[in-house]
């Protein structure tokens, strides 16, 4: 009987195990797919204020109202690197931005028309504090 018992649980073991290996390779697809989520081929850049700041793996957010063409104001969210690229590479740190601060922010806009897209660009009192736009697209932008 224990014999049994000790084979029934490696079984349930194995199972588990090759569940959860099958469904890593398409977290990390259905994470990683900027090309996909995201229009690269298009960029926005808008002035706004900030309304949240979030600085949290797996990616940090910025959330900010701009004024569209018909006057209203929309809430935009960007997301970009993780708290560690922005703290080690782009040199932020968790109060970079502050709600109400002005931007002039650029971003490859979501795919499916949400307001939302994939931070390309950013300006804080007239200095870059980011700037992800490909080389062959800065001089026309």
């Amino acid at each position: 009987m224990a014999t049994l018992r000790r084979g029934c649980v490696k079984a349930n073991f194995c199972f588990r195990l090759s569940a959860a290996l099958l469904l890593i390779p398409a977290l990390a697809f259905a994470h990683h797919g900027s090309a996909s989520s995201y229009n690269v081929a298009k960029m926005l850049t808008m002035e706004g204020r900030v309304t949240e700041f979030r600085w949290r793996n797996p990616h940090v957010y910025i959330f900010y109202d701009a004024t569209d063409a018909k006057g209203a104001v929309v809430n935009w969210g960007a997301e970009t690197h993780s708290p560690i690229i922005c703290r080690d590479e782009d040199g932020w740190t968790k109060s970079t931005l502050q709600p109400g601060d002005r931007i002039t922010i650029s971003i490859f806009p979501a795919n499916n028309g949400t307001p939302r897209g994939l931070l390309a660009k950013i300006v804080l009192n007239g200095k870059v504090i980011l700037d992800d736009v490909p080389r062959e697209r800065r001089g026309g932008q």
